[in-house]
């Protein structure tokens, strides 16, 4: 298990560094922040995944935000 996890955590990185290297030269440092924190959000999830860790969902979080706005929508 702890190899799996290794390698998907080594996998990534290397993924990051690449994507890092090609958009540094493109002078696009928010694009390389805003990758970084979604790649590590990513390497957290999946790294408990593999884990088999039980990761609460994201779901009641998005419908809290979303759903006032589409009541609104709809009311309108």
């Amino acid at each position: 298990m702890t190899a799996y996890i290794a390698g998907y955590v080594l996998f990534v990185t290397v993924w990051f560094i690449c994507l890092i290297k090609s958009l540094r030269g493109k002078q696009k440092t928010a694009e390389v922040i805003i990758c970084g924190g979604i790649l590590g959000v990513s390497v957290l999830v999946g790294s408990l995944l593999i884990a088999h860790v039980k990761v609460p969902s994201f779901i009641l979080a998005c419908q809290v935000w979303l759903e006032p706005i589409g009541m609104r929508l709809l009311n309108h």
